[in-house]
């Protein structure tokens, strides 16, 4: 239950940010803060070419 709850909050942080499914999707997988995404995911992301 705990990590459905952690993974729900990363990408509830995710759409914050102004990310899209897809988007979210791989930020939760590569990264397992405390809950949330760090501050240069949309740098990362550019780089990736994820769009």
């Amino acid at each position: 239950m705990r990590k459905f709850s952690n993974c729900s909050l990363r990408f509830m942080d995710a759409y914050r940010r102004g990310l899209n499914g897809r988007q979210a999707a791989w930020a939760s997988r590569g990264y397992r803060g405390h809950r949330v995404l760090p501050n240069d995911i949309l740098e990362e992301l550019e780089q990736q070419e994820i769009a």
